[in-house]
């Protein structure tokens, strides 16, 4: 019995995460399939669904809004790293496909375990070490930068730069999202969300007015898409703060990961009819193996871990 309570703990936060993860992914097909608006419109959509829907449950706590006094600041902070997080991350998923942004934006294990164990003292190993020199082989490959050097002739285009650049910098904001959540993991979700909502959507505003431009989006489908993309991002980030809040930091990033780099070749390949190249199956491969080498050595070091190998191999 206790063997299976410890097992059940453990897995729970991973369990949340994935499908956090399989939320992302559809929402990054919508994003994707909308090409009329905006990504940083369709940002913004996010963000009004994440504080509108927190609202209510916000209120039931009978907490401050705006959280305890000492956190303030690293809650509006988790909104600041959303909101251009996200801003970029959409613009990510428009201009490049969605394998290559996903490898690219959920390389964030390595970014997060790095700076957990150098912020939270969260344990790190041997797996850490050698993820990360297979993630950054991965993103070489995804991003095709052998094939840049071996001929000259291949530049890449404007909007492929805009992309990758956007890609780049998304990872470091959601890798700073995950820590922050961390620090602020006592706080009621409710308030985390709406906090992280109202932050954005201020950012996304200014970033959208400066950068691109609003429209009205088409009638029909459009409006059920707009619909869909509220309810999974409010649902994805709501399951990810849960998660965080009861599993480290790397472990989470790293499950949540593997689910949408994994069902982003599937979107490609059977919604988009983009079937990826060799140079995208190798960075996709390498960054997956590091990712599985994160999770294996995260439940290795942990007492779970310690406890079920003991049980299971009898020492």
């Amino acid at each position: 019995m206790l063997c299976k309570t410890r097992q059940a703990s453990l897995f729970r936060g991973l369990i949340l995460a994935m499908l956090s993860g399989v939320f992302a992914s559809i929402v990054s097909v919508i994003v994707k399939q909308m090409v009329n608006l905006h990504p940083g419109q369709l940002a913004l959509y996010r963000f009004i669904a994440t504080f509108v829907m927190s609202m209510p449950e916000t209120a039931k706590t009978g907490q401050n809004p705006f959280g305890p006094r000492e956190l303030r600041f690293f809650l509006v902070l988790r909104g600041v790293f959303g909101g251009i997080g996200y801003f970029l991350n959409f613009i990510a998923y428009r201009y490049l496909s969605l394998g290559e942004a996903s490898v690219i934006i959920f390389s964030s294990p390595v970014v997060v375990t790095i700076f957990a164990r150098v912020f939270f003292k969260e344990p790190c190993n041997i797996f850490q070490s050698i993820s990360i020199i297979l993630t950054v082989v991965g993103i070489i490959f995804t991003t095709k930068l052998p094939t840049r050097l071996n001929e000259a002739s291949i530049a890449y285009s404007s909007e492929k730069i805009y992309g990758l650049l956007a890609a780049v910098f998304s990872l470091f904001c959601i890798s700073g999202i995950h820590l922050v959540t961390r620090k602020v993991r006592s706080v009621h979700q409710s308030i985390i969300t709406l906090n992280f909502g109202w932050v954005g959507i201020l950012e996304i505003v200014f970033l959208t007015a400066v950068l691109g431009n609003f429209k009205w989006h088409h009638c029909g489908i459009q409006s059920i898409y707009i619909l869909l993309l509220a309810i999974l991002s409010y649902s994805g980030v709501t399951i990810l703060v849960m998660a965080l809040q009861c599993e480290y930091a790397g472990p989470v990033s790293t499950v949540r990961a593997a689910a949408d780099i994994g069902l982003a070749f599937v979107w490609q390949i059977f919604i988009f009819h983009d079937i990826p190249d060799s140079y995208g199956i190798i960075g996709a491969v390498l960054v997956l193996v590091s990712i599985i080498l994160i999770s294996l050595g995260k439940w290795l070091s942990s007492k779970e871990g310690n406890f079920l190998s003991c049980k299971r191999f009898g020492y």
